[in-house]
């Protein structure tokens, strides 16, 4: 059984035309919006954790620096905010 692991993710999250735009900065490409804040920060929860584990099955180095390891089980977004989202994968 893997270890989950949490990886700390600068996000940008952008007003635009009435929805909101959210990218990070990190992870080259990754883009998304949403219609409130609180869709749009999991939006790009959801592709941080889905662009992390692209690139631990593709064998790519993860620009990313490890917060901590969680115990097994745990859900998937720990902690969300404008400037900085957790992830476990």
């Amino acid at each position: 059984m893997k270890t989950p692991i949490t990886f700390s993710v600068p996000i940008v999250i952008e007003k635009d035309n009435g929805e909101y735009h959210a990218f990070c900065p990190v992870l080259k490409g990754l883009h998304t919006r949403g219609a409130t804040i609180k869709e749009t920060k999991t939006n790009v929860a959801n592709a941080v954790i889905a662009y992390i584990n692209s690139l631990i099955r593709h064998g790519d180095p993860i620009p990313l620096r490890i917060v901590k390891e969680e115990k097994p089980g745990k859900g998937h977004l720990i902690e969300c905010t404008e400037k900085l989202i957790e992830v476990t994968v």
